[in-house]
């Protein structure tokens, strides 16, 4: 790892995003891209300022650029369209996880696009996860897992997980996550004795998703639910909002349930269905352990690598 600048947060497409600052980032990109002598360089987020998009421009090999995110539109990409596409087509491969990733993109830009999805760890996120702290083992659990970010949605499922005690359910709402709106959050759960914050985890993840009866999910917007995966992979039926992003991982009756994004009744009500019907959340589970080993790392893996190997032996039959 060689460190570049720092990482200055801003807000940007509704959430939290990051850029590198620094007092001679190009001349250390350049350094760095000369000295290592790279067959590939693999840029992420390839159009984001700044450290990508120098990364492109200072790369003397074959560059892979890989796309993450969905937004709805773009003020920067729209004035800046010309500019941004010069970057695009600096590419040899221009890869993005998800179909949803590429019909935001194509708003503004023309490119090939190769889609290879995110990967997850199917080995460490498994059913058989040992039980974690902060949850309890006499109702079922609901958990959220995220960071606080009013995209994920949090207040709409706290309001919706008092619904499902008010239609006389037992569970338990278990929070995993934090951010700078903790304070927020904590109010909306007003001291309610079901609902538990338990703060960010690492390790422990697998067993939250291993040991809850569902993982609720009511994001507002995202390129690909990688969090549903990892849900999945531990046997654990997802309840998720019906947005692009998600239907590219998911079907509804398959391994999740699907609401209209932000309803907080039909959230409540998918909830209470897998409440009322272990057999149903069994089967999604089932189904979800499948589906998430079509996206385990090695899968992923050969999939980059075939693109490697293409980028190189185009440039050694040009050359």
């Amino acid at each position: 790892m060689i460190r570049i600048g720092r990482s200055q947060p801003i807000y940007a497409n509704g959430s939290q995003a990051r850029i590198t600052v620094g007092l001679s980032l190009r001349k250390d990109v350049r350094r760095v891209l000369h000295d290592g002598r790279y067959d590939i360089v693999h840029v992420h987020s390839p159009l984001s300022p700044i450290l990508p998009m120098l990364a492109i421009e200072e790369a003397e090999c074959p560059v892979v650029g890989t796309f993450h995110t969905y937004f709805d539109k773009s003020l920067g990409y729209q004035l800046g369209r010309k500019y941004f596409q010069r970057r695009l087509d600096m590419l040899d491969v221009a890869i993005a996880v998800s179909h949803s990733t590429t019909i935001a993109l194509d708003r503004y830009f023309e490119a090939d696009w190769t889609i290879i999805p995110n990967g997850i760890d199917v080995n460490l996120f498994n059913p058989h996860a040992p039980f974690p702290p902060g949850m309890r083992r006499d109702v079922p659990a609901v958990l959220f897992l995220g960071r606080f970010d009013p995209r994920n949605g949090l207040t709409t499922l706290i309001d919706s997980f008092k619904r499902v005690r008010g239609k006389g359910r037992e569970a338990q709402l278990v929070v995993v996550g934090d951010g700078p709106l903790r304070k927020h959050y904590y109010r909306a759960a007003a001291g309610d004795p079901d609902i538990t914050f338990v703060g960010s985890v690492l390790k422990e993840r697998p067993s939250y998703y291993a040991h809850a009866a569902m993982y609720a999910c009511p994001t507002t917007k995202a390129s690909f639910g990688i969090t549903l995966l990892e849900s999945m992979a531990c046997e654990t039926p997802v309840v998720c909002s019906d947005i692009l992003g998600f239907r590219d991982v998911v079907k509804n009756g398959r391994e999740a349930l699907m609401v209209p994004c932000g309803d907080r009744d039909a959230l409540a009500d998918a909830m209470v269905t897998l409440l009322d019907d272990e057999t149903l959340r069994t089967r999604l589970g089932k189904t979800g352990r499948r589906e998430a080993e079509q996206y385990s790392w090695p899968r992923v893996t050969r999939s980059v690598l075939e693109q490697y190997d293409s980028v190189l032996a185009r440039r050694s039959a040009a050359a």
